[in-house]
């Protein structure tokens, strides 16, 4: 079957699609809110319970917290990806409803991605510059 002789989905249909795509648009919205504050925290906590130890396990802290910044740098990408497909298709949607275009994109998470990324490097250069310094790698 072609693709001029499919049916074309019923407005309920599109309805429908519609309600399930600007449900997923909210959820990766809110990801992009939670998880950079969620990152934050770890790091905080983590700075906060090894601060008065030795320097090599405050290195080993600080990177620790830079890796896992790195992982939560590319799910906030992939993520945001999700969010943008979502509202194109959320567009589409109403297109074909002949409703107006209501959907958009927004580029707030973009403050959050340049923080997290910012708070990973400061990490791993922290946490490396530490560790060689408490092994003997780097002059004090």
């Amino acid at each position: 079957m072609n693709a001029s002789n499919e049916a074309s989905p019923t407005p309920e249909a599109l309805r429908e699609q519609l309600k399930e795509l600007n449900n997923r648009s909210r959820w990766y919205s809110g990801q992009l809110w939670y998880i950079p504050f969620a990152y934050f925290g770890l790091v905080a906590l983590t700075v906060g319970n090894v601060g008065f130890k030795e320097p090599k396990f405050i290195g080993l802290s600080l990177l620790y917290c830079g890796i896992i910044g790195v992982f939560v740098f590319w799910h906030m990408i992939s993520i945001r990806d999700g969010e943008k497909r979502a509202v194109e298709n959320l567009r589409a949607v109403e297109g074909k409803l002949h409703l107006n275009q209501t959907a958009e994109y927004k580029n707030y998470p973009l403050a959050f991605l340049v923080g997290v990324c910012f708070v990973f490097v400061t990490c791993l250069l922290g946490g490396g510059i530490i560790l060689c310094r408490s092994l003997c790698c780097l002059p004090n």
